[in-house]
């Protein structure tokens, strides 16, 4: 398996990652058991897949923590991703650390290489910044997360608002961004800056 460099992040990542979300959720959704789970992820460490993405809102996070246990640690770069919103409302700060918390008691691990803030909207984005991004870099100077992400909601923002402005602050070590074959204008919009500013 290839690997890169993730950004300003200096972790050496997978080129292709594990993710444990999408309309199969690692097969949960399609009715595979957890067990059939628990052996997609261990095939793909096995394949040399190093890079595991999941979410609060994907259900899959303690599937991935059980098919980790016995890995070290160091072996996996563990990324995970909470909404900026809690029942409808914007999310607190107090919220925000303890979701963080329960991902992390879900995967079964003290820390997360990368914690995204997920699918946060264009409106959304200053209270993220404003109430969200101190936790969040309380928590990384605790050594709970390691490194700070955000993720747009592509389906509402296919012109990237959001992440435009985000990079702009430069306070996100690593971002995702929607691409696909009808839709590359992340291209220009995006990754000239992400280039320019070492985000992975």
């Amino acid at each position: 398996m290839d690997t890169t460099i993730l950004g300003r992040t200096g972790l050496t990542v997978s080129v292709m990652g594990l993710g444990c979300g999408g309309h199969s959720r690692l097969g949960l959704a399609t009715g595979k058991t957890e067990q059939d789970a628990i052996a997609v992820v261990r095939r793909a460490l096995d394949l040399g897949v190093n890079f595991i993405d999941t979410a609060e809102a994907y259900g899959t996070e303690p599937v991935v923590g059980k098919a980790l246990a016995g890995t070290p640690r160091e072996n996996v770069v563990l990324s995970t991703k909470a909404g900026p919103r809690k029942d409808g409302k914007p999310a607190t700060a107090a919220e925000m650390r303890e979701r963080v918390h329960g991902c992390l008691a879900r995967l079964g691990t003290d820390f997360v290489d990368v914690f995204h803030l997920h699918g946060v909207s264009y409106d959304d984005y200053p209270h993220a910044e404003a109430e969200l991004l101190p936790v969040l870099e309380e928590l990384r100077a605790e050594g709970k997360i390691r490194f700070l992400g955000i993720t747009e909601a592509f389906g509402s923002d296919t012109a990237h608002r959001m992440l435009v402005r985000a990079l702009e602050d430069d306070h996100w070590d690593v971002i995702m961004a929607g691409f696909n074959v009808l839709n590359q204008s992340a291209r220009e919009r995006l990754f000239v800056t992400t280039r320019e500013r070492g985000v992975g």
